[in-house]
């Protein structure tokens, strides 16, 4: 019997994507493991939804950058996200992005690495109604669904990746058990 974090790996991994999960005191190790670089780009308020994690790479030897302007964020190896929900069904996660320095994060970076709480992947694309009306409703928002690394082809059919967004993703799931 699969489980819903079983289905969105499989289905992100058909998409060219990774999933992986992991408890909150492996978060900064997981993070480190998958990022090929000393330097990750990140938003502003990563610590909000993550406490001390900025911390917590810098003592891993990782330098965080938070806010940059959209010119230095564009092509930088690696960008560090939140994600405010995952859908199994469709191998996506919900992007909430209320300032252009965080959505520059998620778009403009070749590598995406998108965090998010074991306890908001939910099971299908039905959930991602209700959760788009809640980030509408909040007032000046960007949300995005992502599936995957960005894919586009021309008209020869010639696929290209990371064109239009990274040509990485990896999404990792933070078990919401309080680590002992």
């Amino acid at each position: 019997m699969s489980t819903t974090f079983d289905e969105f790996r499989e289905v992100l991994t058909a998409a060219a994507g990774n999933a992986c999960r992991c408890s909150r005191s492996e978060l900064a190790t997981t993070i480190t493991s998958i990022a090929s670089s000393p330097v990750i780009w990140t938003r502003g308020d990563l610590d909000d939804a993550w406490p001390g994690l900025s911390q917590t790479l810098h003592a891993y030897g990782v330098t965080v950058h938070a806010d940059a302007a959209a010119e230095q964020v564009r092509d930088q190896a690696w960008g560090l996200t939140t994600a405010r929900a995952a859908i199994a069904e469709t191998g996506s996660v919900i992007l909430h992005e209320n300032r252009l320095e965080h959505r520059s994060v998620s778009l403009m970076t070749e590598s995406l690495i998108v965090l998010c709480p074991l306890s908001q992947l939910h099971p299908s694309l039905d959930d991602a109604g209700r959760i788009l009306r809640e980030i509408a409703s909040s007032g000046n928002s960007y949300a995005t669904l992502v599936s995957g690394p960005s894919r586009t082809a021309d008209i020869e059919r010639q696929l290209t990746i990371g064109v239009q967004g990274p040509g990485q993703l990896h999404v990792i799931f933070v078990d919401d058990e309080v680590d002992a």
